[in-house]
């Protein structure tokens, strides 16, 4: 007598495989592409992109980078022609990169913006943005606009030689692959500086660090703001505070999920390093000291930090309950 075979299908739905794969870390997902082409073409997918991003990319570690430079991106060394690049942020995992920041260009200048991912190594370079002779390169952002499901970077720059002081903004989109001049209100109230330390982009806004003239002529610090989803520039006004005012250094960053300043202020035997979190984030009358931490340095570690502060990394995770004095 012939055993009956039994014949069933081993493919599960497409939904628990869908819910399975976007629980995977990156590097699992990218070898699970050649398995089949159906989960290639999932992988690719912007929907599971957000999804994954939803159920795998979010992170509540506390920490604050302080100091970050690089020097040629270990992805694919044959992807840079130059030694230095610059970190210009990051956000879902992707990493945007510049091989320059405040300088003059010339019209022949090329300005190399790229856009990488490190878990995967695939690496973008984005077309390129026009600027005339002797612009000067002002700041540039990148962030996620989630209106349109789009990756964008902003660039901001002035002309050298112009009579104004109007300044030249363009943004790219990922999505058009191409750049488009905007508009702004008030070009020149505002000075960006470079974010060599820290993480610019927040809440799906990139910040820099900004200067600008109060009615008196006084240089005040404050903070400048990109808006991906409307393309507008905002300013958002830092505590009015001893801690930011004299010869101090602040950080853009995030600590707990706030957006938040770390201010650094070196003296002859020991640093202070103080959190200040913005509870609602655009409110200025939000921002407390969340902490106050004093690290002794030694003789050889303050002629470095005198120079320039960079490459120090601390992690706060659990220090509030670690330090009985820290909050404010």
């Amino acid at each position: 007598m012939r055993r009956k075979e039994f014949v069933g299908s081993s493919q599960a739905p497409e939904e628990i495989e869908r819910e399975i794969l976007s629980r995977l870390p990156v590097k699992s997902l990218c070898r699970f592409k050649t398995v089949k082409k159906s989960w290639r073409n999932l992988i690719g997918d912007s929907t599971f992109i957000a999804m994954h991003l939803n159920c795998y990319g979010s992170n509540t570690d506390g920490f604050l980078v302080h100091g970050c430079y690089s020097y040629g991106i270990q992805l694919s060394r044959s992807s840079f022609d130059q030694p230095r690049k610059f970190i210009i942020g990051s956000i879902n995992g992707l990493v945007c990169l510049s091989d320059k920041i405040r300088c003059f260009l010339k019209k022949d200048d090329r300005l190399r913006i790229h856009i990488c991912n490190p878990s995967t190594r695939e690496i973008m370079e984005l077309p390129q943005s026009y600027h005339d002779h002797n612009d000067f390169l002002s700041g540039i952002g990148f962030g996620f606009c989630r209106k349109f499901n789009d990756y964008k970077v902003v660039k901001v720059s002035y002309r050298r030689d112009s009579s104004s002081s109007e300044a030249q903004v363009q943004v790219y989109s990922s999505n058009m692959n191409s750049w488009k001049m905007i508009k702004i209100e008030n070009p020149s109230l505002w000075a960006l500086l470079p974010l060599y330390r820290g993480s610019g982009c927040f809440n799906g806004v990139f910040h820099w660090q900004g200067l600008k003239k109060s009615s008196s002529k006084k240089i005040i610090k404050t903070v400048v703001s990109f808006q991906f989803d409307e393309e507008v520039f905002r300013e958002i006004n830092l505590p009015n505070d001893p801690d930011f005012q004299g010869d101090v250094h602040f950080f853009i960053t995030e600590y707990r999920d706030f957006f938040s300043s770390l201010v650094v202020k070196q003296g002859p035997n020991v640093n202070v390093y103080k959190v200040w979190v913005m509870k609602e984030y655009g409110v200025p009358d939000s921002w407390i000291k969340q902490l106050t931490i004093e690290v002794p340095i030694s003789q050889d570690q303050e002629d470095v930090n005198s120079t320039k502060l960079k490459g120090i990394i601390f992690l706060f995770k659990g220090w509030e309950e670690a330090v009985d004095n820290s909050k404010h």
